[in-house]
């Protein structure tokens, strides 16, 4: 043993020490880990309350960024607030909040309009909803519970359901907080962007250093691939909307504003735009029993899919996105099983982006390979005028 430890130099002795270091470090973490599971899986939990409307708030001020610019510089050309950016920018921002509210407002209006025509053809005793609001003055457990007993005896909810139910009640509060954060996290992030963006980038340089012209090309190729992806599928999801709007009010599918509004929402998310439009028609002419605008509207669906599919969604998204269709099914799955939703929203942009990535490394690598197989044959020869012996 000790001829083998003469044998090596101290270069490989300092290495295997600081080996031997690392894993003593690593087995002394582990071992606190898993002595303090809780209160790790608290502070992961903290964490996670803070990075996620602090994550949705960023998303929703990348999308909805272009809009307040556009907003802005139409005042600025209208001879309003010039020279008065922060104001102007406010203005914009109030204008973008009250269109994005308008919009939700009437899409939940319209599904207000739609159930309220469903539930027409069940026996309610309206009598009731008094008692519910009455109990919910006092006391919100009760309210509960009665709201619980009153959909099962409408038939709207069964015994396995109940717990799903007060599961779904139990987690209104952390939505509620959720979006609520998340809203005033992305008026800061559109209010302040720009000082934001200039500090962050500061400090990305002054951490990176000489490597952070590398990872500054990764975030440009992101930012285009991502703004590009959004910018067109939104533009995608408003034709196909208006479109099937309008067509589907001209075969007399009931509701079609509406059902045109959920099949562009839908269309946000590859391949989730038909299913929603088909299952929208299908439902509204089922409850108005209008069979000969339900074969009219799916025909209808089905052209406008084709044309968006074939025509419209590759030219909107050609000069941002490439990617094979196999990819972008395997993408959206796996971006609903990390993320859901909101993971199947990013995960299209995010699959183009790691394939730029991968197609740059391999024509890298393939032009080094070129250059040394140009310059082997060279070094390979003899050197001239070389004297003899």
């Amino acid at each position: 043993m000790q001829r083998f430890f003469k044998s090596l130099s101290k270069q490989q002795k300092e290495v295997g020490l600081y080996a031997l270091a690392l894993t003593v470090l690593g087995m002394v973490a582990g071992m606190v880990l898993w002595r303090s599971g809780g209160v790790f899986s608290k502070a992961w939990e903290l964490i996670c309350a803070v990075v996620e409307p602090l994550a949705y708030g960023f998303m929703l001020s990348y999308v909805l960024n272009p809009i307040v610019t556009r907003i802005s510089h139409l005042i600025r050309r209208g001879g309003f607030m010039v020279g008065q950016g922060e104001r102007r920018r406010l203005f914009a921002v109030i204008i973008t909040a009250c269109l994005v509210f308008l919009m939700l407002f009437g899409l939940l209006a319209s599904f207000v309009v739609m159930l309220a025509n469903g539930f027409s053809s069940i026996n309610i005793n309206w009598a009731s909803l008094d008692d519910l609001i009455t109990t919910a003055r006092t006391d919100i457990m009760g309210f509960l519970a009665t709201v619980r007993a009153q959909l099962a005896e409408w038939g709207l909810i069964t015994e396995d359901a109940e717990s799903g139910l007060m599961s779904a009640f139990t987690n209104v509060k952390n939505v509620a907080s959720t979006t609520l954060f998340s809203v005033i996290f992305t008026i800061y992030f559109l209010l302040d962007g720009d000082r934001l963006l200039g500090y962050f980038h500061r400090l990305f340089y002054n951490l990176l250093g000489d490597q952070a012209g590398t990872a500054s090309i990764l975030l440009d190729d992101a930012d285009r691939v991502f703004s590009g992806y959004f910018k067109g599928q939104a533009l995608d999801a408003f034709i196909v909307g208006v479109l099937s709007g309008i067509l589907l009010t001209v075969v007399g599918v009931p509701y079609a504003p509406v059902v045109g509004l959920l099949a562009g929402l839908g269309n946000l998310i590859p391949y989730i735009g038909g299913p929603v439009g088909f299952g929208s028609i299908i439902l509204v002419c089922l409850s108005e029993e209008a069979w000969s605008a339900m074969a009219l509207g799916v025909i209808v669906m089905a052209i406008v899919m084709f044309v968006d599919g074939n025509i419209l969604n590759p030219r909107l998204l050609s000069s941002s996105v490439e990617v094979h269709p196999m990819l972008v099914v395997a993408a959206l799955i796996a971006g609903g099983a990390v993320g859901g939703i909101t993971g199947m929203l990013v995960a299209v942009p995010t699959a183009a982006w790691l394939k730029i990535q991968i197609d740059r490394w391999m024509e890298a690598n393939e032009a080094r390979r070129m250059s040394q197989l140009e310059q082997g044959p060279q070094s390979g020869k003899p050197e001239q005028g070389g004297g003899q012996e």
